[in-house]
């Protein structure tokens, strides 16, 4: 599916019309609406594009990486790179023919200007005798200021996370019982599953660490995770974002 695709079945399927979109993400209906029909022309360039994506997806309950991922592959940038503007910038740059005679003037002015000042500052008499108060020495610092000390601080304790056996890894069945429903899965950082699926379809995925589940109407999804039935993901119409790793999932917490 494309990007506006993607967004609008994961706007249906958590429940929310284009206005609850406008409303929520504070963009224009209209601007929603062109969006899920992967026309961006109205919004102001690829930068507000990018963040236009990031503000949808979120509210519907996307990873908006992918859809960003996708945008960056079918909208890369016609136009000069900053350093090629620099470069093209440094080779048409005219070259000096001699010496700036007047800037050369008004620098030897300037510092004769600025020694009849440091004079006046200094307060010297015309035979050469400062008139002004003594310097004042500056001796060392005082040998009772604080200094950096030589320990180190105690470092914060890390969490304490409950070690499972990694060798079982982690299995998440996944089953529409209900009308579609949205699912993103992704497996040890990388999205193995983007999509809207029917009543009926079934999904599974397996990592030795982690899986991470975003389901849009919950409420129409039952899971099994390594061997035991967690029934609905959640309600009817809610974006549920859960994580399962190996072991009992009802002792992960």
């Amino acid at each position: 599916m494309s990007i506006g695709e993607t967004l609008s079945a994961a706007r249906a399927a958590a429940g929310l019309t284009l206005q609850d979109v406008s409303e929520r993400t504070r963009i224009r209906r209209t601007v929603v609406d062109r969006i899920e029909h992967d026309d961006f022309s109205l919004c102001g360039g690829d930068v507000y594009a990018r963040g236009h994506l990031r503000t949808i997806a979120t509210v519907v309950g996307l990873d908006p990486e992918p859809l960003l991922a996708e945008f960056a592959r079918e909208h890369r940038a016609e136009g000069p790179s900053a350093r090629q503007v620099f470069e093209s910038e440094t080779a048409t740059a005219p070259e000096r023919r001699g010496p700036n005679w007047t800037a050369a003037m008004a620098a030897a002015l300037l510092v004769v200007a600025g020694l009849g000042v440091f004079q006046l500052v200094r307060g010297g008499s015309p035979d050469g005798t400062a008139t002004g108060p003594p310097a004042t020495s500056v001796g060392p610092q005082d040998s009772g200021s604080p200094t950096a000390t030589t320990g180190t601080s105690p470092s914060p304790s890390p969490t304490v996370v409950a070690e499972l056996p990694s060798s079982d890894g982690v299995t998440v069945r996944l089953t529409v019982v209900g009308p579609k429903s949205w699912v993103s899965a992704t497996a040890s950082g990388t999205t193995v599953f983007q999509g809207l699926l029917s009543k009926g379809e079934t999904k599974t995925f397996t990592d030795p660490t982690l899986v991470k589940l975003v389901v849009g109407n919950a409420g129409a999804v039952t899971l099994v995770v390594n061997g035991r039935d967690l029934g609905a993901a959640g309600s009817s119409g809610e974006v549920v974002r859960v994580s399962f790793g190996p072991g009992d999932p009802a002792a992960a917490g």
